[in-house]
């Protein structure tokens, strides 16, 4: 055991309080939790209620939507098939959808994989006027399939050529899970039942359906006016499509932690590929570090690679720690839940070392305002020059300030910047809450004043 770990008993209860506190507060219905290290399950977890209408709690078995998470499944897929030899990483995508636009001749599957294809997301190019051939607008209402949907995806403009930036995109995943099937056969969660659940001892997890009769589902909510309700219905094709279309459990996922710790399924060389922040052109990775289907940041110096996801009614967040040989699941069934922070707050309580950021006092509050300033101006594409030394202007201004922009969603909200850490030798970094995240922000200045380095994740 190691020695910040505390006893399964002690744990079981401490999470106990924790979770039933922040679940109150936070008007969270219900939650999974899972949380697995070296290999070996520490707890699996339900808390509240899996459906609210009926009163069913949630257990280790509740079934909750994948979001985004979702996505490591479908890089999952494609790395089956690498591992096969059935196809490379680095093939391009028009030898297996040979009826895609020439302006994807030099993008690759793992450029989808690691949000450098160039394509956006559902919202940039998908709704054609005149609607024309086998082309129809994405809403999500309505059916659409295979054939359509990459109809769609062939419409969306590139935002910059392959492997030039990095621009986090639905529609990237959705097209990597169709080279699956045209290459298997069969839809990437077919070969994931089959090939990596059933093997990994992932009983429940599977495709989202609506008609199916999936024991232990939960319903998903969402809040209106601070009032609990049912949430949205959307059309069954895009439930399950490869951008985040599972549905699966606690227990589920500590399986599928087990796997990644002590692959049985995947080559260890392949789990390691997973998690290796894949570079752009020009030798910088994406400032969130993405891999094949995960993020990587660091809390309090520690390695962290994680992915979240939100699907109507759900949110969802994975997390491994490296060092501590640590993961961590929280699913939760209402899509406002902050599952990020609450996954940090979990891996605080079973290593001190993981302890989530908490807001310092602030001796400098003129120095915190110029930088809320700063970050605002940064997200409304407004950057000042003359705030960045010569070498970070020219770092940043090369598409990773767009970067920024995308994963803040450029909506930054009305709260201030939080002071979390200080070293006094010039660098701060601040938290500010997003909505469903909290962004955290390291920013450097040089003795002039000037920002010389910045770093940001998603908590």
């Amino acid at each position: 055991m190691h020695s910040t770990e505390k006893s399964a008993t002690s744990l079981a209860t401490t999470l106990e309080d924790h979770l039933n506190a922040e679940m109150e507060r936070s008007k969270i219905p219900g939650l999974g939790v899972a949380i697995v290290r070296d290999g070996q399950v520490l707890h699996i977890g339900g808390y509240g209620l899996a459906d609210v209408e009926h009163n069913v709690p949630a257990s280790s078995d509740s079934i909750f939507h994948s979001g985004s998470t979702g996505k490591m499944f479908t890089a999952a897929a494609v790395l089956l098939l690498v591992q096969q030899g059935r196809l490379k990483l680095d093939d391009p995508v028009r030898r297996y959808l040979i009826e895609t636009p020439e302006s994807w001749a030099a993008m690759t599957i793992r450029q989808l994989l690691t949000m450098m294809s160039g394509l956006g997301n559902f919202g940039d190019a998908f709704a054609p006027a005149p609607i024309e051939g086998n082309v129809v607008p994405l809403n999500l209402w309505q059916d659409h399939n295979d054939a359509q949907l990459l109809a769609l995806a062939s419409l969306s403009p590139l935002a910059f050529a392959p492997g030039e930036s990095y621009r986090y995109s639905n529609t990237s995943y959705i097209v990597a899970s169709l080279i699956v099937a045209r290459v298997s056969g069969k839809p990437y969660y077919t070969l994931l039942r089959e090939q990596l659940f059933a093997p990994a001892g992932m009983a429940s997890a599977r495709d989202a359906s609506w008609s199916d009769i999936v024991p232990n589902r939960s319903a998903g909510y969402s809040r209106e006016n601070g009032e609990l309700r049912n949430r949205l219905w959307t059309a069954p094709t895009l439930l399950r499509t490869g951008d985040g279309g599972l549905l699966f459990s606690p227990r589920d996922i500590a399986r599928w932690f087990i796997e990644l710790d002590r692959p049985q399924v995947f080559r260890p060389d392949i789990v390691a590929e997973m998690f290796e922040p894949v570079l752009m052109r020009d030798g910088r990775p994406a400032i969130n570090g993405y891999a094949l289907g995960w993020q990587n940041s660091d809390v309090r110096g520690q390695r962290k690679i994680r992915h979240g996801g939100t699907w109507y009614g759900f949110r969802a967040e994975l997390a491994r720690f490296p060092a501590q040989n640590l993961s961590v699941a929280v699913l939760a069934n209402v899509d406002d839940a902050q599952v990020a922070r609450i996954a940090q707050q979990i891996a605080g309580i079973v290593d001190a070392a993981l302890a989530p950021y908490e807001p310092i006092a602030d001796a400098t509050p003129d120095r915190t305002k110029a930088d809320d300033g700063l970050i605002r101006m940064i997200a409304a594409r407004q950057a000042p020059r003359d705030a960045f030394s010569d070498e970070a202007w020219q770092l940043w201004n090369d598409h990773w300030l767009e970067q920024v922009i995308i994963e803040s969603e450029a909506d930054l909200g009305p709260a201030p910047l939080e002071l979390v850490d200080d070293d006094g030798r010039g660098q701060r970094r601040y938290r500010l809450p997003t909505g469903r995240y909290h962004m955290h922000w390291t920013v450097d200045r040089q003795a002039g004043g000037r920002v010389s380095a910045m770093r940001f994740h998603m908590e």
